[in-house]
């Protein structure tokens, strides 16, 4: 004589409740992860920022100003680089002021960042240029 004690429906029921409520208790503990673990998890970043402006004073005179920023990564995002550029040109006034601004910021194993601004003035104009370059290695 066969006894059944619980039908194969209610059994995956039962097993489903118990792998669910483990699952749940685990999800829920914090996990330290290894080194190798968090190289497979985190990523460089790279964010730039570059700001130009011009002013004269005067009639018949001219100002310029342009930026532009560019970031990209690889496809896994271990290498993100960035570059920025900007220049200022101010022309023809009694009084001329031009400036140019970078910055950036930076997360990786490795950083190399470079970032040069140049400004000229001469008694009609005057003349900035800056520009920035990040590599984030992770």
């Amino acid at each position: 004589m066969r006894m059944t004690l619980l039908s194969p429906l209610a059994l995956c029921a039962v097993v489903f409740a118990a792998l669910a409520e483990s699952v749940v208790l685990w999800a829920a503990e914090p996990v330290r992860l290894t080194a190798t673990q968090m190289d497979a998890l985190t990523a460089g970043a790279v964010s730039l920022g570059v700001s130009a402006w011009a002013a004269t004073t005067g009639s018949n005179t001219y100002t310029y100003a342009s930026t532009s920023t560019t970031a990209s990564g690889t496809p896994t995002t271990t290498v993100v680089t960035g570059s920025g550029y900007g220049e200022a040109l101010a022309c023809c006034g009694s009084s001329t002021n031009t400036s140019v601004q970078t910055t950036y910021y930076a997360e990786g194993d490795r950083v190399i960042a470079n970032s040069t601004v140049t400004d000229t003035s001469t008694p009609w104009s005057s003349y900035s240029y800056g520009f920035t370059n990040v590599i984030a290695v992770e």
